[in-house]
């Protein structure tokens, strides 16, 4: 079994699995569908199911899996913590914030302001806040930085808290929102997150021999000539813009960011040349099978998606931690 499950194997397997996953995904829903309707639809009803309603949610959910199994990769590795995961510079808690603050505006003031954006925005202000406030001078120590995110994110969850109690009508778009979800997702609002994934990804990979370095130790790195303070920096930057894009479509959803990685080494290897790819296709297949329980577990109602990320994540973090070296 163990000879079976080697790094060489898992290369194979993960995107064999990635593809089957996808096809199922679409044929499983509140509404099931065989598998050749896929390729070829009995009407314009069940194509519209198909290809408008649930492929863009399927592939949203697999690029947003894939980011963040990205991230949470490369910042376990520049930050030396295998307990890192993408959120942990308070790009969650303030995309939070930024949420329940456009919809407890839009109560008070009656007027239609966007979850998205905001979301988005203050995501990168606290990203850039927690980076700002751990900088000394051009070096960034990681230390500083893990604290630095801890303080954003406890003042930034403080105030999303507080403009939750100020109104109680924010309750249930907030706790929705708050824990993830897929629903209502269009081909439009694909656009940026797919291209922030192929610039995320593409980084990764053209950089990966000087993750490896780095990930030996920083010294290790700086002899071997890697310019380890401006690779942090620019993957920080882009690591907090990647997830901001993504939180601000889809909510906040963990554990993906935290245990695909630790399981990507395993499957892959540690080398971030093929740690890298079997982060995102696991990330891509792990989110998108959530997503499928999340909308047909309780079918009609939708559970939210982080729950059951939650529920997944929690076991397997906790069978890693028994078993992994």
């Amino acid at each position: 079994m163990k000879k079976f499950l080697n790094p060489k194997t898992g290369r194979i397997i993960l995107p064999v699995f990635f593809l089957l996953i996808l096809f199922l995904n679409l044929s499983i829903g509140s509404v099931k569908l065989p598998v050749s309707y896929i390729f070829n639809a009995p009407n314009e009803r069940i194509k519209f199911l198909i290809w408008n309603v649930r492929f863009p949610r399927i592939l949203m959910g697999i690029i947003s899996g894939s980011i963040l199994a990205l991230v949470g990769n490369i910042f376990q590795t520049i930050m030396k913590n295998p307990l890192v995961d993408p959120y942990l510079i308070g790009t969650s808690s303030g995309a939070g914030f930024g949420a329940v603050l456009a919809i407890y505006a839009a109560v008070s003031l009656n007027k239609i302001f966007s979850v998205n954006f905001f979301s988005f925005l203050f995501s990168i202000i606290a990203s850039l806040l927690a980076i700002l406030l751990a900088k000394r001078k051009n070096i960034i120590p990681i230390t500083h930085l893990i604290l630095s995110g801890v303080l954003i994110s406890t003042i930034f969850s403080s105030a999303t808290i507080l403009l939750i109690s100020l109104s109680r009508k924010t309750l249930t778009s907030a706790h929705i929102w708050l824990f993830g979800s897929l629903s209502g997702i269009t081909l439009d609002d694909l656009i940026l997150p797919f291209s922030a994934l192929i610039i995320l990804f593409l980084s990764g990979y053209i950089k990966n021999k000087e993750l490896d370095a780095i990930a030996l130790g920083e010294e290790e790195a700086k002899l071997l000539g890697v310019e380890t303070e401006k690779i942090k920096w620019f993957f920080y930057l882009l690591g907090s813009f990647s997830i901001s894009v993504i939180v601000s479509k889809t909510g906040i959803i963990g554990f993906v960011g935290l245990i695909i990685p630790h399981a990507a080494r395993i499957l892959t290897g540690p080398k971030h040349k093929y740690s890298l790819m079997g982060s995102a296709l696991l990330g891509g297949i792990f989110l998108s099978i959530s997503d499928t329980i999340a909308r047909t577990i309780a079918s009609p109602i939708e559970i939210p998606i982080g729950v059951i990320t939650s529920f997944i994540g929690a076991p397997l973090m906790f069978i890693l931690l028994k078993t992994k070296k």
